[in-house]
């Protein structure tokens, strides 16, 4: 691979040499389609600097511009977004954020293509399985990237919020339209990140569908125990303990209370001798992270849930109406409200 390749600010340090690692193991695997394969690498990093390129080429959206006799800022755009729905968010979208939505796609599917590489070089060897965890751990940073970005525009397009809220979470959502490049994002809710990522390693027992084996399993995984603290106060409506089953599950609501009607059936099975009373269970039940195509698995871990979760708001039926990350996410806008208004009062 040529060096100058890897001249770009789209990688950090650690990836480059991490793509570098791979490159270097496809030369000495003697693959015989090495050459088309260090080629693809290459030219997936090209088109992915060229996105940021063109992304970068719009407009800031903290700096004001100007149009004849229009004007438009942060504030404007800050007020455009805060009264959006969901029906017409998209026609809002600057276009700096509109390209970054395809940078982070692009990203992804570089590190799609670096596993799909690594396998050909790697696979079998000892090294493999670093390899994969770094690469899996940049895919799911795309994806929680991603989720986060659906979060802030349900929130700001959430009529049934306060404003403020709304506000807040479009001032965010323009901070993370503005730069792609940093962490910023994990400075305003790293709470979700390291709560994914924990369930992401956690395996579902089901059990008793109480979810206890599962927040435990959660707390050793690392899970943040803010996000767990949130769902364990007294005050947490049904609603909200719905949405946190949801989550430690990956199964609807709907569905837990139809394997719960049959996981009390089995149990008075139970005093008939050779009757069976395991709860057989599909698959699609579980959040099988160790898929073959796990970069899907791990959206729709979220996606599904959101989904559902607006389709119950939309028509009024039972069950939480928004998924147990936006629950806290809008829990974290409310109080960064609160001090705002705690500082202005400080100041006057």
């Amino acid at each position: 691979m040529d060096t100058n390749t890897l001249d770009t600010p789209v990688l950090t340090q650690d990836e480059k040499r991490l793509i570098r690692d791979i490159t270097d193991s496809l030369k000495e695997c003697r693959n015989p389609d090495a050459a088309h394969l260090d080629q693809a690498i290459c030219e997936s990093i090209a088109r992915l600097s060229d996105l940021a390129r063109v992304m970068n080429a719009y407009p800031s959206l903290l700096e004001s511009q100007s149009l004849g006799q229009q004007r438009r800022d942060a504030t404007s755009l800050i007020e455009a977004l805060s009264n959006a729905t969901l029906f017409t968010v998209d026609m809002l979208l600057p276009m700096r954020a509109a390209v970054g939505q395809v940078y982070v796609m692009a990203r992804l599917n570089l590190f799609r293509l670096l596993h799909q590489v690594a396998q050909e070089a790697l696979g079998g060897r000892d090294e493999f399985t670093a390899v994969e965890d770094a690469i899996g751990a940049r895919i799911s940073q795309s994806i929680h990237n991603k989720v986060i970005e659906s979060l802030l525009i349900a929130i700001v397009c959430d009529d049934s919020l306060g404003r403020a809220v709304r506000i807040k979470a479009a001032t965010a959502l323009t901070h993370l339209w503005e730069d792609r490049f940093s962490r910023r994002i994990e400075a305003f809710l790293p709470v979700l990140e390291t709560t994914w990522e924990a369930r992401r390693q956690t395996t579902v027992q089901l059990g008793t569908l109480m979810g206890v084996s599962e927040v435990f399993a959660l707390m050793r995984a690392g899970g943040d125990i803010r996000f767990l603290d949130y769902f364990s106060r007294k005050t947490c409506p049904p609603e909200e303990l719905q949405a946190f089953r949801e989550f430690l599950f990956s199964v609807s609501t709907e569905e837990l209370e139809s394997l719960s009607d049959k996981l009390v059936e089995g149990q008075h099975r139970e005093t008939y001798p050779g009757v069976d009373t395991t709860l057989s269970l599909s698959p699609t039940y579980l959040y099988n992270h160790t898929a073959t195509d796990f970069v899907t698995q791990l959206y729709l871990f979220f996606v599904k849930r959101h989904l559902e979760a607006h389709a119950r708001r939309i028509r009024n039926l039972p069950g939480p109406k928004r998924t147990a990350e936006e629950y806290v996410m809008v829990y974290f806008l409310e109080q960064s409200c609160t001090m705002d208004g705690d500082r202005k009062e400080d100041t006057q």
